[in-house]
């Protein structure tokens, strides 16, 4: 039993993680909270089942129609709602929430509230120790490392990651080092654009479609997020492992309706007993 709920809860923790990033590292480069990150989950995940099961293309190109729509409103939305509020952290938050509503009610117009189901990505299952897993969330957590892997190299390794770590860690340290603050910004919503995609995608074949889908991985990311600390990668990260494995756990020893609940009981722990996150500053 302890084997299956660890190799379910690594395979349901690289979705939460794929959710998470993103949404930090806006936090982190631009201090804002965007609550129009699970829209574009829902909106990369339409755009999937419409280019592959509606119009017939081959899947690798559907996933690169549906990453390119997450990323083009991760940009409109930084470019006609962030940069024009920029400073106005109330303004900032009511108009994304505003926007996921709209993206959500358009979404409810052109598809209908009906729920509908994605065709496997990769058909069939896996057994391992008896236990048969769906290969499409095999492949969510081959995934997700990869790309996890790739954005640590790039805020690791490259010049522009560097700066955008840098201008996470301190803004005005950033500014006098002569940064090029909107180029970090772009990269920065491109990444979480692309990731949020990915998601979105993932967390549609796992479950299913439907207008709404976009409350619950907004709600995941921010409790991810909050445990491993605003605008911390790495701490988001671990945080997506350890609310993902605790929750399968929950899930599979007590009872299904338990899922979603212990991810929000450990980010009420964490903001009495550690605000800042796992991995957060210092105030």
């Amino acid at each position: 039993m302890l084997t299956i709920i660890g190799i379910q809860g690594l395979l349901i923790s690289g979705l939460y993680a794929l959710l998470a990033v993103g949404f930090t590292m806006i936090y982190g480069v631009g201090r804002v909270e965007n609550l129009a990150h699970g829209a574009y989950a829902m909106v990369a995940a339409y755009v999937f089942y419409s280019a592959s099961a509606l119009l017939g293309l081959p899947q690798g190109v559907a996933f690169l129609v549906a990453i390119l729509a997450g990323i083009g409103i991760s940009l409109a939305t930084y470019k006609g709602l962030v940069r024009r509020f920029s400073g106005n952290a109330v303004a900032i938050f009511i108009s994304t929430i505003i926007l996921a509503l709209v993206l959500q009610y358009i979404i409810d117009v052109i598809y209908s509230p009906a729920p509908r189901n994605l065709l496997p990505i990769i058909p069939g299952v896996t057994h391992v120790l008896g236990t048969s897993f769906s290969n499409d969330l095999i492949l969510v957590m081959i995934v997700s490392w990869a790309c996890l892997g790739s954005l640590l190299f790039f805020v690791r390794r490259t010049h522009i990651g560097r700066a955008i770590r840098a201008l996470s860690m301190d803004v005005k340290g950033a500014i006098a080092s002569g940064i090029d603050i909107e180029r970090a910004n772009l990269i920065t919503w491109v990444w979480a654009g692309a990731l949020a995609a990915l998601a979105g995608i993932f967390f549609g074949a796992y479950t299913h479609l439907v207008p709404g889908m976009w409350v619950y991985p907004l709600i995941m990311a921010f409790a991810i997020v909050i445990v491993g600390g605003l605008g911390s990668i790495e701490g988001s990260i671990i945080a997506a492992y350890i609310i993902g494995m605790s929750e399968t756990a929950m899930t599979m020893m007590i009872a299904e309706q338990l899922r979603g609940v212990f991810g929000m009981a450990i980010m009420i722990v964490i903001l009495v007993a550690r605000p800042r996150g796992l991995l957060g500053k210092e105030a």
